[in-house]
């Protein structure tokens, strides 16, 4: 125990000057042999020994185990325990074109292509059926542009003439992931294909900072959703659409870079999900929904969300993150992996819910088609 040195002197003074000195504030506390009356209370101070941070130890109290009432969810995975997984990519280079300014938001509310008809959802901390989850918009704003957040965007396109909006993801450098119903109507026909696919990486109030891509080649989905009827749970709701290079022979990942991908690691899992939801902020910023995964119907996933129509096809992504040392090896450390895209929500929007279709060999095989008839696109 260490004892201040002035006591003694502070003491002495005011005896001298005889008067009343005020209480002090400064904790005191029992010593060995001590009892606890005020007069024979000892006033504890910590003076610091020379500074040697570089050496510092870490003090955390640990324990063997948690009871199965401490984690909020439990939901197990069923099915094989070995996972497939692809890795993503950082930009190789730095994009030099100019934001392009689309329009002005407000002037020009978006129409999406969602399962809810963009009914109107309260924010707020938790969802129904005790679907815990955290909801912000992207923050800060130059996250757009910074791996791995750069790798999602604002998809456009037409149904019959009329303009609508979903969410997407890049999962190889000319590959953009999203919902299947934002490319095709689910009617097992020709005609249900949807047109004029534009995507704008970073969007954000309307400006595009690695430009606004109109360039597409080719959009698919799996049978699964093509000839589902369009109605949902749907067991593999997702797509792809092939963006061509740019007039330098660039792909829209080498600018922002790409997610990797990985199967299954949805259902019981902790995600996040980005998208550009109506109903938060008018769909201008990428928002941001962290969940617990439950088991929904069928192949699907069910999350707690307060984002809407808009956000369909946005990443639903297990452990997104930057690398840091120190992190163990192994798939479960896998960085930022895309497991399934924003499918549908819950009509009553006062449950906070949405939902996904998990990822399996129906997304690989739509992967590697897609690589196979436009090798430069992977």
């Amino acid at each position: 125990m260490k004892f201040n040195k002035n006591t003694a002197l502070l003491s002495a003074i005011g005896a001298t000057l005889s008067f009343s000195l005020f209480t002090s504030h400064i904790a005191f506390a029992d010593v060995d042999g001590i009892t606890s009356d005020e007069s024979s209370q000892v006033e504890m101070i910590q003076t610091p020994n020379s500074e040697d941070y570089a050496t510092a130890k870490s003090e955390m109290p640990m324990v063997d185990s948690l009871p199965a009432s401490a984690f909020d969810n439990n939901v197990l995975q069923s099915g094989p325990t070995q996972v497939v997984s692809g890795d993503g990519h950082e930009p190789r280079i730095k994009y030099r074109g100019k934001a392009k300014t689309l329009f002005n938001p407000t002037l020009f509310p978006q129409d999406s292509q969602a399962q809810d008809q963009d009914a109107q959802a309260i924010p707020q901390a938790a969802g129904g059926n005790g679907l815990q989850f955290t909801s912000s918009r992207v923050f800060p704003q130059a996250s757009d542009t910074t791996y791995p957040i750069s790798t999602t965007g604002k998809i456009w396109f037409t149904i019959n003439g009329i303009w609508k909006v979903c969410s997407g993801s890049m999962v190889k450098p000319g590959i953009v992931v999203t919902a299947g119903h934002c490319v095709h109507s689910g009617n097992n026909a020709g005609s249900g294909w949807y047109s004029n696919f534009q995507f704008a990486p970073g969007y954000r109030n309307g400006t595009a900072p690695y430009g606004i891509w109109t360039n597409w080649a080719f959009a698919n989905t799996t049978g699964t959703w093509y000839s589902g009827g369009g109605g949902v749970p749907n067991d593999a709701d997702y797509a792809v659409i092939v963006f061509n290079k740019n007039a330098s022979g660039r792909r829209i990942g080498d600018y922002t870079g790409w997610l990797g991908w990985q199967y299954p690691s949805m259902i019981g899992h902790h995600v996040t999900t980005l998208g550009y939801p109506n109903n938060l902020d008018s769909g201008s910023v990428n928002h941001r929904v962290d969940s617990n995964v439950n088991q929904g119907g069928g192949n699907t996933g069910v999350f707690g969300s307060d984002m809407t129509g808009g956000s369909s096809g946005g990443a639903i992504v297990h452990n997104l993150r930057q690398d840091y040392t120190g992190v163990a090896s192994g798939w479960e450390h896998n960085p930022n992996r895309l497991v399934s895209v924003v499918s549908y929500g819950a009509i009553d929007t006062s449950l906070m819910r949405q939902g996904g279709s998990q990822f399996d060999s129906r997304f690989q095989t739509l992967l590697n088609n897609t690589c196979s008839r436009y090798p430069w696109a992977c």
